[in-house]
């Protein structure tokens, strides 16, 4: 059975990461890392996705509670079993190498316990189970291994073991890469290695009830899929449909330089400053090697080209399952803006990490160089590239933030020159009152750019703000949500369900003008699923998350919408 997007739980350890559904089962894990070929995905195809699942044996046992521990991404399910009740609680372990550990302890009574595995079958791909007593050996891309309390034994699709869990003693199911060491650490050291990591976070002034928590559930999903001295994935999935039954299905594992650098922003929001400099140190790693690239893999890579998987049913019968993503030949000229914003704000921070700050120049340079080209925007529009009007408001805040950061003598360059092509992306964009739309030549309203009232170095755009605003509020407005853009400007006809992260950004940019954002603020912070996790988009009718899951600009743009600076940018 394929659950709904948001009734799945994120497991993550800045390696990989597993959806957890409703049953127990792991539903999706790619292995080793998290752009890796899925071990387990059930999420994308129930017949040859394979299962991992554990659960009571008892048929009328019944979920009465799943919730992460506070500040971490260990989840606690707790079953009711007659009297008795069974405490599930999982993680990927923050350890040396990729390991789920599953802990199970009873009260009330002993209760039986059945772990079931089912071959997963990825195309062209063979796996293969070999049973070694308690131990169940699954071949593929990679050798992995579920160590069990009991003997498993074979299935018609896969293996099975049973055993009791006592009130007096707990057992552990675990997977871990074949050769790893069988001695998992234990819960309570990974829930002490995340709270080490995650600050206690005070409730922000004004906000809604519970936004503390929500605040460093969101610092967990950050850090949790962010690669330890590399980048930080748009989402751990792919292909999750941004409508139901559509073909729009894209692979998110992969890291975007524009959302890891507004990841980066909110980690500095939140406290994480280390983690901040560390993510931006690599982005700038990668443009000095490469140029401002849309999107490279966690390692800094390329990523492979975007190939469909005829053979998945995909979830829910949304198709095709994509590997890859063709976003990344595109042009985007939106990118340096948002990593010269990054470096402004980790600058003013006293953290600016050397790879960054010589990021800067380089990226000043290509704007320069590149402004005046069409591109494919923000919003990676397949199509014929064109003038888009967000792409030119990032490059006049840019290259002013760089000119600044020249001026502080904190990066190498010419700032003069910098602010010369500012002044002429300005002039392009004309002043006045009239509202910005899509493109230079219009298209009708566009929901990035009510960042325009968020950045800086854009003073002569300051009477076209509120009517900006005012145009994105009457034209995309969908179900109390906002969609991207008005029309259908790319090539493909599907549909798409409104977004979550412009919703808080058009919440923000109200807040910044001193108008009222909470309407907006509201709207998206009610399409959190259960566990506080944010999709990209949401269903209009019952808010419910949709499309890759969970998103990270949906949590950042949260994060900054909540979190204000402590000095203005």
């Amino acid at each position: 059975m394929q659950h709904r997007i948001g009734e799945h739980a994120l497991l993550a350890d800045s390696r990989t990461a597993a959806l957890i559904d409703p049953d127990g089962n792991v539903a999706w894990l790619c292995w080793p890392w998290i752009d890796a070929t899925p071990l387990f995905f059930s999420i994308l195809d129930g017949d040859r996705g394979g299962t991992f699942s554990l659960r009571p044996v008892q048929p009328n046992a019944r979920v009465i509670s799943r919730n992460y521990h506070a500040r971490s991404l260990v989840l606690e399910t707790v079953w009711e079993v007659g009297r008795a009740r069974l405490f599930v609680d999982e993680a990927l372990a923050l350890a040396d190498g990729p390991l789920l550990v599953r802990r199970m302890r009873a009260e009330g009574g002993a209760v039986a316990v059945h772990v079931a595995v089912e071959t997963p079958a990825w195309p062209g791909q063979h796996a293969a189970l070999r049973i070694l007593d308690t131990t169940l050996e699954i071949s593929g891309a990679d050798r992995v291994a579920v160590h069990a309390p009991s003997a498993w034994e074979a299935t018609p699709d896969g293996a099975r073991c049973g055993f009791a869990v006592l009130p007096a003693e707990a057992q552990t199911v675990t997977l871990a890469s074949a050769d790893a060491s069988t001695t998992a650490p234990s819960i309570e050291t990974t829930l002490t290695r995340w709270r080490r990591v995650i600050p206690e976070i005070r409730q922000p002034a004004g906000a809604a009830p519970g936004t503390a928590g929500l605040l460093e559930t969101s610092a967990a999903v950050l850090l949790g899929l962010r690669r330890n001295d590399g980048g930080i994935v748009a989402a751990p999935t792919t292909s999750l449909p941004q409508w139901p039954q559509s073909a729009r299905t894209w692979d998110y594992r992969y890291c975007w330089l524009r959302d890891s650098s507004l990841a980066a922003l909110a980690m500095l929001r939140l406290g994480l400053v280390d983690a901040a400099r560390s993510l931006g140190a690599f982005i700038g790693s990668v443009v000095v090697e490469s140029g401002p690239l849309p999107l490279v893999r966690l390692d800094g890579t390329a990523p492979p080209t975007e190939t469909a998987i005829p053979e998945l049913a995909g979830y829910r019968g949304a198709r095709p399952v994509r590997i890859g993503n063709a976003a990344a030949g595109q042009a985007q000229l939106d990118v340096p803006g948002e990593v010269i914003e990054l470096a402004t704000a980790l600058a003013r921070a006293g953290a600016l990490p050397a790879e960054l700050g010589a990021a800067v120049p380089v990226l000043a340079g290509w704007l320069v160089q590149h402004w005046r080209e069409p591109d494919n925007g923000i919003w990676e529009i397949r199509g014929a590239p064109a003038r888009y009007t967000h792409s030119l408001v990032t490059t006049a805040s840019g290259l002013e933030g760089a000119a600044a950061l020249a001026d502080q003598r904190l990066v190498p360059g010419d700032a003069e020159s910098w602010r010369k092509v500012a002044a002429a992306a300005a002039t392009e964009l004309g002043g006045g009152d009239r509202p910005l739309e899509l493109r230079l030549d219009g298209g009708g309203a566009d929901a990035a750019l009510a960042q325009v009232a968020l950045l800086g170095g854009l003073d002569n755009l300051a009477g076209r703000v509120d009517a900006t605003l005012d145009l994105i509020v009457s034209r995309l407005v969908r179900g109390g949500l906002v969609d991207r853009y008005e029309g259908q400007p790319d090539t493909l006809v599907d549909p798409c369900a409104p977004f979550v992260f412009p919703t808080f950004w058009l919440a923000g940019a109200l807040a910044a003008v001193g108008r009222d954002g909470s309407r907006w603020l509201d709207a998206a912070l009610a399409t959190r699923g259960p566990f506080g996790l944010f999709g990209e988009v949401a269903d209009p009718g019952d808010h419910s998350p949709l499309g890759n899951y969970p998103q990270v600009q949906s949590h950042a743009a949260f994060v900054l919408a909540v979190v204000v600076p402590e000095t203005p940018s």
